[in-house]
């Protein structure tokens, strides 16, 4: 019976990703993924030609993820898709849950690469770009709904209000790890819901 080979590659894939985590994309080597895999040089070659190749589908790995999460929490707040306004407030709720128990401080892969971009081509580059700006989507058409729903909101822009909870969750993650605070992360996302919840007037 011929031998999976997509078990290998995830294994490469997610290996590699924790030593990127705590090594950077530079201090990573090849020798490396095949200590902690225990696969051989031959193994990791058929399925990666380069560690630029790799590069580009260790981080189309992360962002496929990502992806899901961001569905997953999409789909587990569609039942309040009628009320816009709680929506929103179920989306940050859902992240806040997530990280509230963290043992450890998260770390993000996009901001491993953007750390050090002459590592990555410019295709690797646009999938992170391109992750972001899905997020940035989705929370406006949040926003958009919230605002139609309570026309007398407080003035905000929709872009930079959406964009700030990418900003507050890829800057938290940082910190956290800075101060090794894994609760840094839920604290921020509840500051980001209140500031939702006084844009919004909603009742406490």
């Amino acid at each position: 019976m011929p031998k999976d080979g997509s078990i290998t590659r995830t294994r490469i894939l997610d290996t590699t990703t924790q030593l990127v985590l705590e090594n950077g994309f530079a201090g990573t080597t090849i020798d490396h993924i095949l200590e902690k895999t225990e696969i051989t040089k031959g193994a990791f070659f058929y399925h990666f030609k380069s560690k630029s190749d790799l590069a580009f589908h260790l981080m189309r790995h992360f962002a496929d993820k990502d992806m899901s999460v961001l569905d997953q929490v999409m789909n587990d707040t569609n039942e309040l898709k009628g009320d816009s306004l709680q929506r929103l407030l179920a989306f940050v709720d859902w992240f806040i849950a997530e990280f509230k128990d963290l043992s450890e401080p998260y770390t993000c892969l996009y901001a491993s690469y953007l750390y050090e971009p002459e590592q990555f081509s410019q295709e690797t580059k646009q999938i992170v770009t391109d992750a972001i700006l899905i997020w940035r989507k989705e929370l406006e058409d949040l926003l958009n709904g919230a605002s139609e729903q309570v026309p007398n909101h407080a003035e905000f822009d929709i872009t930079s209000l959406a964009d700030h909870f990418t900003v507050i969750m890829e800057g938290a993650f940082i910190v956290s790890k800075a101060i090794n605070d894994p609760s840094l992360t839920a604290t921020h996302l509840k500051h980001y819901k209140r500031y939702l919840e006084l844009i919004f007037a909603v009742d406490q």
